[in-house]
């Protein structure tokens, strides 16, 4: 034990030279055999856990330098404030800790440390990471033998479709070589019966001469007039069938050739075999984490529905009128500090009001604006009635910090724990990131929805044509569908973590709470000043409840579970 090279700090003070065996955390001293044998009879010490020096050399050097005392008071931790997370000493309670009022005595804090929960639940973490990083480094070797296996799929995928294309060319080959052959010889045909012709009235034109040389030379010249005439009628016919035989195109000179079409066009007809695509999804991978799923339960269970009450804070407020006659509010949210904000879609501005319901300011757009999601404190997404961009706005300033466009008319908007969902006229819904990059794509074709909200990994909306409120997957297909006669014509839909759902009746005129899991409904709020309801906004942060109506009515409630 000597080995560990520490002198026993007791007999040192002796001026005795002894080696040391244990360390005492308590009493931050080391000890030999002998004195750790009196150590441990003292009333003072007995109680106190040694360890040998083999065992504390193990410890980090961030653990071996803890100690029981206040370094800035000399004095011994009593101690802990529970606030700031420190141990203390007497001097520290009576100066930086005096005005902190949960203080546990130290001995309570560290008692039966070992053996509670919060040790447990951190080994646990520490458990829980090793076994995700563990799958994560598995996983990106299964990638690599993944990219490794692709890669040869690709390179022989290239070569097959390379040999199919010399197929193809080949085939392409014969089939002119054919065509060439085809023509060839109907032509080499219609001109070898052209020279028949051509021949057969060359011979009657040969007789006919050699007649007329041996007329001319025998015949009496009475006989040679009359049958000059005669003779000069037949030559005519003869001359007629020629340039009959002309006029058919029996004498154009006929010929053929190869015009090649692709050697000039062909790096714009073939500028690749393929493409090489790098394919990035969602790793399958399930992080565990033990500590944390009993909390999971907890906060998914859904509150008893029946128990939801709605306390009137504000109602009947009136927006104020812009240039034009009438509002038509379409979306509201709740901005920081509890303020309230409407978009006005005829007037081309965000409407602001404090949380009094006194009006604040207008904010101008450059568009007709429909949906509004807020991002920040400080900013707030809006989409153009008419268009497929989203601006982000500074909400304090009024100033346009971004925007970008989607691949389609916008419809619904709503934004969730860092993710746009976006439902996109000829896509469906899209999530994306703030930016405006997709992260998934989910086809639906319904038209007729004006709000969506993503709730963990479900999307929820209303169809206010069929009076009927759907849950579907992320892959779009519908999980349930909810309908009640209470409700009638569900326009707004918002959520909250706690797998509530609070939706707005346009034709029932009402306000109700439904359950994420659509078999639970309570209407909450009914009032004929409810006409045109549409948008609803809940505010977490002090259990807001904001609806408003097309027409510029506004209403603020509290709600309790």
């Amino acid at each position: 034990m000597a080995a560990s090279g520490r002198l026993c700090d007791i007999c040192e003070t002796r001026d005795i030279t002894v080696f040391a065996t244990d360390w005492c955390p308590e009493c931050e001293q080391s000890l030999c055999e002998s004195c750790k044998s009196h150590h441990s009879a003292f009333k003072s010490s007995k109680t106190h856990e040694t360890i040998s020096f083999e065992s504390f050399d193990k410890l980090p050097p961030s653990v071996k330098e803890i100690r029981n005392d206040c370094y800035e008071h000399e004095a011994r931790f009593e101690y802990y404030c529970n606030p700031h997370e420190v141990p203390c000493c007497v001097e520290c309670i009576n100066t930086t800790h005096a005005e902190c009022r949960h203080l546990t005595p130290m001995h309570k804090v560290v008692e039966h440390f070992k053996a509670s929960n919060a040790l447990s639940d951190f080994e646990q973490t520490l458990s829980d990471l090793i076994n995700n990083l563990n799958s994560l480094i598995k996983g990106r070797f299964d990638n690599l033998s993944l990219l490794s296996n692709e890669k040869d799929k690709c390179l022989k995928e290239i070569a097959d479709t390379k040999l199919k294309v010399i197929a193809h060319l080949d085939n392409l080959e014969i089939k002119l070589k054919t065509e060439v052959e085809m023509l060839h010889g109907e032509h080499l045909h219609a001109i070898e019966e052209t020279i028949k012709e051509f021949e057969l009235l060359k011979t009657d034109v040969a007789k006919m001469q050699e007649e007329a040389h041996i007329i001319k030379q025998y015949a009496s010249d009475f006989q040679l007039f009359v049958a000059f005439r005669e003779l000069e009628h037949t030559v005519k016919n003869l001359e007629t069938d020629m340039h009959l035989l002309i006029k058919k195109d029996s004498a154009k000179q006929i010929s053929i050739s190869f015009s090649s079409t692709i050697v000039q066009s062909i790096e714009t007809v073939l500028p690749s075999l393929g493409n090489v695509n790098v394919i990035t999804k969602e790793s399958d991978i399930k992080l565990v984490n033990q500590r944390e799923k009993q909390a999971q339960l907890s906060a998914i269970v859904t509150p008893c529905i029946a128990k939801i009450q709605l306390k009137t804070l504000l109602q009947n407020i009136e927006l104020p009128r812009g240039n034009e006659t009438e509002l038509v509010i379409y979306e509201n949210c709740f901005l920081s500090n509890g303020r309230l904000a409407f978009t006005d879609k005829l007037n081309k501005r965000l409407i602001v009001l404090k949380d009094n319901g006194e009006h604040e300011k207008d904010i101008p757009l450059s568009f007709m604006p429909n949906a509004i999601a807020v991002i920040s404190e400080t900013q707030a997404a809006v989409s153009d009635c008419s268009g497929n961009a989203i601006t982000i706005i500074d909400t304090e300033s009024g100033r346009v910090d971004h925007s970008f466009q989607m691949d389609g008319d916008i419809f619904a908007l709503s934004f969730r724990k860092g993710r746009f969902l976006i439902l996109v006229n000829g896509i469906g819904f899209c999530i994306t990131d703030v930016e405006g990059n997709v992260i998934n794509k989910i086809p639906y074709s319904y038209t007729d929805i004006l709000f969506a909200m993503l709730l963990d990994d479900r999307i929820y909306f209303s169809h206010w044509r069929r009076d009927r409120v759907v849950c579907c997957d992320l892959k779009g297909i519908d999980i349930h569908e909810f309908k009640d006669k209470k409700l009638k014509a569900p326009i707004g839909v918002a959520c909250i973590d706690k797998n509530v759902l609070f939706i707005t009746g346009y034709k029932s005129k009402n306000i109700c709470a439904l359950s994420s899991s659509g078999d639970e409904l309570k209407e909450l709020y009914c009032n004929s000043n409810l006409r045109r309801i549409r948008a609803i906004n809940y505010y977490p942060g002090k259990q807001q409840l904001l609806v408003s109506t097309e027409d510029g009515k506004v209403f603020l409630f509290e709600v309790s579970y």
